[in-house]
């Protein structure tokens, strides 16, 4: 059975995927057209449009959550469960790779391409989905690949995760566990990398965002809410802990956005929750590569300007301007994209579940 569909988590998935296209707009025009210095406010709120990404983990986490109690009586459930995010990620993500090597490393030029151009260890950790755990190859070949690199590693968790984990006081632990050796490790990877995404989006940095939406999920749906002695005990703990020592913001924003699921899936606001953002949500992941490949492209062509920019005034402008013009470019390719190549590889995935499901059956018989 396939999990009920519902608009506020899509809509969450839009805002998440717009949040994104945001920040990346401002560093596209940071040092031609910006008229607000780095340190000002609104640099800062622009900033942390990159965010984002931790509501996607956190809706990630919170869905496959749902799904995993959805199927629980499906036989090879977890074979299934890889099969299907495979098929979900891979098509898509993988012509992003064939995008981004004909662009940064061949420059289009099929007639005479030069191969050795190619740094085919980035590759290959991209093509397998591990480059969020090395260093120089955290972020280097797809654009917002280290994202896409974390998410799936998490994926090889999710399933014992779903077997061990089953109630708020467990999910608990699990984030305070893993929150405490991101914060331990976190330090031991900016002294001894010289890589600033890896420092930034390593796999064991972002890790502590995950359980997050598994609690979010379990306190929705499971009837035990209760916290244990233990469990409070280290809460209390971690709490006299962060009073000296900086929670990391990505956590800050992360139990933000969990808070922010829960209201939506017992109110569902409409600033928050329509037609419009779900519609956005659905498409997301195809809009989240393309946008790359649309900033990529106004590059070339040095398409910097919507209106002539003479002061903080033109340039705010010109920034909203730009946004609006790079959403709705990627918005159109990525309907066409989640149409032709997710779909039919979500598809695929489906019919292979189902020839897996009949072989099993046969096997019985």
């Amino acid at each position: 059975m396939e999990p009920k569909k519902y608009q506020y988590i899509d809509s969450l998935r839009g805002i998440a995927v717009l949040m994104v296209v945001l920040v990346h707009i401002r560093n596209v025009l940071n040092d031609t057209t910006l008229f607000f210095p780095a340190d000002s406010i609104l640099h800062r709120i622009i900033g942390s449009g990159g965010y984002g990404v931790q509501l996607f983990f956190i809706v990630s986490a919170y869905t496959l959550t749902m799904s995993y109690y959805n199927r629980i009586d499906e036989a090879a459930r977890t074979k299934k469960f890889f099969i299907r995010r495979f098929f979900r990620i891979a098509p898509m993500y993988y012509l992003a790779i064939i995008y981004f090597t004909l662009d940064k490393y061949l420059q289009f030029n099929l007639a005479n391409p030069d191969f050795s151009a190619i740094p085919l260890r980035s590759l290959i950790s991209n093509v397998f989905f591990t480059n969020a755990l090395i260093p120089e190859h955290t972020n280097n070949y797809v654009p917002g690949g280290w994202s896409v690199s974390v998410e799936f590693i998490f994926y090889f968790l999710m399933p014992l995760i779903c077997s061990r984990i089953k109630s708020v006081n467990s999910a608990m632990l699990l984030f305070l566990a893993t929150l405490t050796f991101a914060v331990i490790i976190d330090p031991i990877f900016r002294i001894y990398t010289i890589y600033p995404y890896f420092q930034e989006y390593n796999f064991f940095v972002q890790l502590p965002v995950f359980p997050l939406g598994v609690m979010t999920y379990l306190y929705l749906n499971n009837k035990d809410k209760t916290l244990k002695p233990f469990t409070l005990a280290c809460l209390m703990a971690s709490l006299l802990v962060f009073c000296y020592i900086a929670l990391p913001k990505h956590i800050l924003f992360s139990l933000l956005f969990a808070l922010v699921l829960i209201i939506q899936s017992r109110y569902s606001f409409k600033a928050l929750s329509n037609k419009l953002l779900a519609e956005v949500g659905k498409v997301s992941f195809s809009l989240y590569l393309v946008h790359f490949a649309v900033i990529y492209l106004f590059n070339r062509f040095g398409f910097y300007h919507v209106v002539n920019v003479t002061n903080f005034g033109t340039s705010l402008l010109n920034f909203a301007l730009m946004y609006i013009i790079v959403a709705c470019a990627a918005f159109i390719i990525s309907s066409v994209t989640y149409r032709f190549i997710e779909v039919p590889g979500q598809n695929l995935g489906k019919k292979l579940i189902k020839e897996l499901s009949k072989h099993q059956k046969l096997r019985v018989n």
